[in-house]
């Protein structure tokens, strides 16, 4: 069956330093994946407090912060130093995974502003965001962007809306348990959502009593079968791509050995019957080990046909 890989790259440092080790990691493996970078300014300077942290404990918090995150000068971007912009400084790399032959999307402009305003943001201002990433992105690839992935699982209806005005093929904004068609504020949006729908390693290690081998037993137990629909799983390139990265790999060869194939999201879009996705509200819920909200799959709507 099929389990497509969601790859967030949220800074210069996660791009340069990440990317290259993981990408190698996946070659080699034989699995493809989706990649999504932040397009502009990194301000991993101001990437502070709950919004930024994952864990449901303290110790669990400093473990994720011990192994990942920005290094050296990095943790003053946006603060005491100015916000390099990721297209521009890490082009090379953002252009060498697309001609590897892997998927790559948008996941904002600036996504510490994203992370800390998008709960309140006005049409206006998302339209700035989107806008301002998908040009990047093209005058780097010379293409239009197809696929958006909110950062964290962060978004709203203006973003919504705005995904199927600028002409998306598909997003990964949500945390769900599968493909759906987006409702709203009770307005229907034509554009899938592909939700993650497995826990990530950073929520797994360090809660309750997982280290690194249980987690992937834990995550390996979770795909013995997976649903015609496929599983999408999440891999943050900072928290991830480093010192995890040999758990990753064990994650990668068990899932393998178990049969699945290692995909990208178009490859899930392509698989599913788009007309016949069923329609969900997108809710915005508490979610264990993230402060704030995340924007989740909710209840079917009812009396909607695609």
């Amino acid at each position: 069956m099929l389990l497509a890989l969601r790859i967030e790259v949220d800074s210069l440092a996660a791009a340069r330093q990440a990317v290259p080790p993981l990408l190698s990691m996946l070659q080699t493996a034989g699995a493809q994946a989706s990649f999504y970078f932040n397009m502009g300014p990194d301000r991993s300077g101001r990437a502070r407090g709950p919004l930024f942290q994952v864990g449901e404990h303290k110790r669990q918090i400093r473990q994720n912060r011990q192994l990942s995150g920005p290094h050296g000068a990095a943790r003053l971007y946006g603060w005491l130093l100015p916000s390099p912009e990721v297209y521009r400084q890490a082009g090379a790399v953002i252009e060498s995974v697309k001609q590897a032959g892997y998927e790559v999307g948008v996941g904002a402009w600036d996504r510490v502003a994203w992370v800390k305003q998008i709960a309140g943001a006005d049409q206006r201002w998302v339209r700035q965001e989107l806008q301002a990433a998908l040009h990047a992105y093209e005058t780097l690839l010379g293409e239009p962007g197809r696929s958006l992935a909110a950062p964290g699982w962060r978004t709203n209806r203006p973003a919504l809306r705005l995904e199927q005005l600028l002409g998306m093929e598909y997003g990964s904004d949500t945390r769900g348990t599968h493909p759906f068609l987006p409702v709203v504020d009770g307005e229907p949006i034509r554009v899938p959502q592909l939700p993650t729908t497995l826990p990530t390693l950073a929520e797994l290690i360090g809660s309750g009593s997982h280290d690194e081998q249980s987690a992937v037993e834990a995550l390996l137990a979770r795909t013995a079968q997976i649903p015609l629909t496929g599983h999408v799983f999440t891999i943050h390139a900072a928290r991830d791509g480093g010192k995890r990265l040999p758990v990753l790999q064990r994650l990668i060869a068990g899932w393998q050995q178990q049969g699945h194939e290692l995909a990208s999201l178009h490859r899930l879009l392509g698989m599913l019957q788009q007309a016949k996705l069923p329609w969900h509200c997108v809710e915005q819920r508490a979610w264990p080990g993230y402060a704030g909200l995340l924007s989740v799959q909710g209840e079917p709507f009812p009396g909607r046909v695609a």
